[in-house]
């Protein structure tokens, strides 16, 4: 992080994580708004399970494709100007998407522009987050990702409720919510130019071994962080992407709000587990979160199967308690140690692979509904699910038990 002396220094360091993190928040916002709307796509422009699947995929692929160029281009050294310019790219997603409320190609163009904003904000918020916050901005995109995604459901299952034409003012409320975060993002980044010009010039943070952690880790630890994360956003996606029509079928309820309920109980135990964690002293292992995980998959399937909604929750509580730690302990793995533009080119990496997983489970619940329907597709996909669970369990016990893990930091963990 870098020092700044006086009032005005940190008074402009706050102002930049906080802008940050509210800029970041409503860009993840936009990504999950259509999930409560999906079965009014359905009704009105006749869309089967797998196109849905896809229209809600085609973000995904848009994210995978801009994490990638994030990744091999020298654009984090730039994120002053990248991340407000995916704002702008959000609030043309949001153009198309109230535009294609009646004409399915402008959803699709939509959704690929929504992908791009999150997939060029993700890396670019991580770096300014660290600039500003250190190493308390480490996990942004993970505690981002996650409160955006519950304000994003909530808000959309609401509007769709209560307000008529909900396919377009959902669009038109987010697009001038980002342009207020444009707005205040502009400003802080003017008032610390040369805070980001310094932290994004630096060159990269060498630990020795005797010192703690090295940051750099073995292959296998790498994909065991990778499963973590997989196994930990994959549920979220499930849960947003494919329980909202999945459980209207389940339960015979013609409310959007009954669809988004598994969702709604998903991210707010996300959110909540890993503050109740620090007030507690205490956190979650990485095999526990994956046991949660793939428990809760089997509770939930036990519920759609039976249309009993207390099940479906109890199911969609154990995935958020475990996203709440799998996620953001995944990410810890993988960006201990990195210097801030290091950290934004790892967060994009891991936000590809989570979320690329993420996208062939909700596809292949899209195809496997189109033949078995709704409640049972969902139901072998989210088995199988499971099962992964099990598999990124076996193949990373041994990893985290040793010692160069044992010796990570928990960044979950209260601080003495």
């Amino acid at each position: 992080m870098i020092a700044h002396s006086g009032r005005t220094g940190g008074r402009a360091a706050t102002a930049l994580g906080l802008v940050v993190a509210l800029t970041f928040a409503f860009t993840v916002v936009g990504s999950n708004i259509p999930g409560p709307l999906l079965p009014l796509y359905e009704e009105r422009l006749g869309m089967s399970p797998f196109v849905l699947a896809a229209l809600f995929a085609t973000y995904f692929a848009a994210l995978i494709s801009m994490f990638l160029v994030m990744n091999r281009t020298r654009a984090g050294r730039h994120v002053h100007l990248v991340l407000p310019g995916s704002v702008l790219v959000g609030i043309l997603g949001d153009v198309a998407l109230w535009l294609g409320s009646d004409f399915s190609p402008l959803l699709f163009l939509g959704r690929a522009l929504t992908g791009i904003c999150v997939g060029a904000a993700t890396g670019s918020a991580a770096t300014l987050a660290v600039t500003a916050r250190g190493e308390a901005g480490r996990t942004l995109a993970a505690t981002g990702a996650i409160g955006g995604s519950l304000i994003g459901l909530l808000s959309a299952a609401v509007v769709a409720e209560i307000f008529a034409d909900p396919t377009v003012l959902i669009y038109r409320l987010h697009a001038a919510a980002l342009l207020v975060c444009e707005v205040l993002l502009i400003v802080v980044l003017w008032w610390n130019r040369v805070r980001v010009r310094v932290a994004t010039a630096g060159k990269p943070t060498v630990i020795g071994n005797g010192c703690g952690q090295p940051r750099e880790m073995t292959a296998p630890g790498r994909l065991a962080a990778y499963g973590l994360g997989a196994a930990g956003w994959t549920v979220g996606g499930i849960a947003v992407g494919v329980l909202p029509t999945t459980l209207r079928n389940s339960l015979q309820s013609d409310l959007l709000v009954a669809g988004v309920l598994g969702g709604i109980v998903l991210l707010v135990a996300a959110w909540i587990a890993p503050h109740a964690a620090r007030v507690a002293h205490r956190t979650l292992s990485a095999p526990r979160s994956l046991v949660l995980l793939g428990s809760g998959g089997v509770v939930l399937v036990a519920g759609v199967l039976s249309g009993r909604l207390v099940l479906v929750l109890v199911g969609c509580l154990f995935w958020g308690i475990g996203q709440g730690f799998a996620y953001a302990k995944g990410l810890a793995l993988l960006t201990r140690g990195s210097t801030p533009v290091q950290q934004g080119r790892a967060t994009s990496l891991y936000a590809c692979v989570s979320y690329g997983f993420a996208a062939s489970m909700i596809l292949l619940a899209g195809a496997l509904s189109s033949g078995l329907g709704y409640v049972r597709g969902t139901a072998v996909m989210v088995l199988l699910f499971s099962v992964f669970c099990g598999a990124v369990l076996v193949f990373g016990r041994r990893y985290w038990r040793s010692a160069s893990v044992a010796a990570l930091p928990d960044v979950l963990a209260v601080e003495s």
